[in-house]
This record gives structure tokens, sequence and C-alpha cells, in this order.
């Protein structure tokens, strides 16, 4: 069965818990999936897919992963207890002017989780009072980052168009240096839904946002409001 004739929902969701597993391209995680699911690779066959068989699977691969990345790469492939994530279009655009462009540090599509210096990817959203919409999720090159002086600035640069970082921790420094590129971290709970804190900024910019975020939208604060950052 071929990649091309999976659904667009099936095929983000392959792709995303891929990225749940250390150094596991997609094309070598679809391998685990043939082998595990036959030419069968649908909703059905891997709803039916027993952790056991998948984790054995991964090791015939040569692939390692702790129990946690494990468990999360099952939870997001059989989409349990979620719909699924929103596929990520970078042509969307939101024809408010009043809108904010935030980046959402975690590995979950759906949960706020990890830490700055350590999640695999950043999910994009456009966010305006009425309308939020994922443009991109971008993935950390381990590559690039080793090879660059500074790993906390790498990850910096590669958000730096966001005005706003929601991340469940992130350190002093680090949080320092995101600042130094205009990026205002805010720490979420553990575990939060990302679209509750969506749906929380939207009240934010609906009624009054505080000086710098009214400044990044280009729009006349009203009222300061007090966001909280991990110090």
């Amino acid at each position: 069965m071929s990649q091309s004739t999976l659904t667009r929902e099936l095929a983000l969701r392959i792709g995303l818990a891929a990225r749940a597993l250390p150094d596991t391209p997609p094309k070598l995680f679809i391998s685990v999936l043939r082998a595990c699911t036959g030419t069968a690779l649908n909703d059905k066959s891997l709803a039916e897919l027993g952790k056991a068989q998948f984790q054995q699977a991964l090791n015939n691969f040569g692939i390692v992963a702790d129990a946690d990345s494990i468990r999360e790469s099952l939870r997001i492939l059989q989409n349990s207890e979620e719909a699924a994530p929103p596929i990520a279009d970078p042509c969307q655009t939101i024809a408010s002017a009043s809108s904010i462009r935030i980046a959402i540090g975690s590995d979950d599509p759906q949960h706020i989780s990890g830490h700055f210096g350590s999640c695999r990817q950043f999910l994009i959203y456009q966010i305006a009072a009425d309308d939020a919409r994922l443009i991109d999720v971008r993935s950390i090159d381990s590559d690039a980052q080793r090879q660059h002086d500074d790993k906390n600035v790498y990850r910096a640069e590669l958000i730096a168009d966001c005005r706003v970082l929601y991340i469940a921790s992130i350190g002093g420094p680090a949080a320092a240096k995101i600042i130094k590129y205009g990026i205002h971290p805010v720490k979420a709970d553990q575990g939060e839904a990302i679209t509750q804190i969506i749906k929380q900024l939207q009240i934010v910019l609906a009624h009054a946002p505080p000086p710098w975020l009214a400044k990044s939208m280009g729009i006349q604060p009203v009222q300061r409001v007090c966001f909280k950052q991990e110090s």
C-alpha cells in the first residue's frame, strides 16, 4: 500500500507519531507499520495494533525509544480520545489585521508537553479573536542544532516570526534569549489542552490585550493583562 492512498488525516497522524519517536524518519516508520498491519494500513488495522506488537516491530527495525515515547506514538496513531489534529497549511491566512502568530512547543499535537530545550517540534498558529489556524509544524533538525553554537538560539531563530511562545517548561537563560527575539514566553501546565490555550488567548485578544501584545498586533492597548511567565 502506498502512502499516497492514505487519507490526509491518517497520513498526518502517522507523521506526528513518527516524530514522537527519536530519530525515526516517516519512511522507516511506515515500514514498521506495514510490518505490523500488512497491506491493510488504515484506521481499523491501527486501532487493533497492540503495544507489545508495536514495540517489537520498532525493535526489529532498530528503533530504540522509551516507554513514554512509544505510548505517545501509539496514542497518536490510534487517535485515542481525541479528534484528528488540524492539518497545517502555510497558505491559510487570517483576514483580520488584529491577529498574532504564536508558537507552541510540544511533541503532542493536542496537549502541552515537554521542555523548550528538548521538544522536537513547534506548532505555529495564527490567532485572531474570532479565528485560529495551524499554519506550520516546525521540527527540530538535530544536525542543524548540533552545528549551532547555542541550541537555544537555534530554537529561538526557528520561531523568530512568532510573538508568543507557550511551553510547559523553560529555563531562565533560554527565556532571556527568546525575549531578545521579541518573543514572549508563557508557561502552560503540562498536559493542558492546546485548544483551551487558544480559547484563553482569543478572550484576551477580544477584550484587553496587554500593551506589548497590542503593539505587536498593531492595535491600541486598552488595559494591562498579566501573563504568567516562568522566571
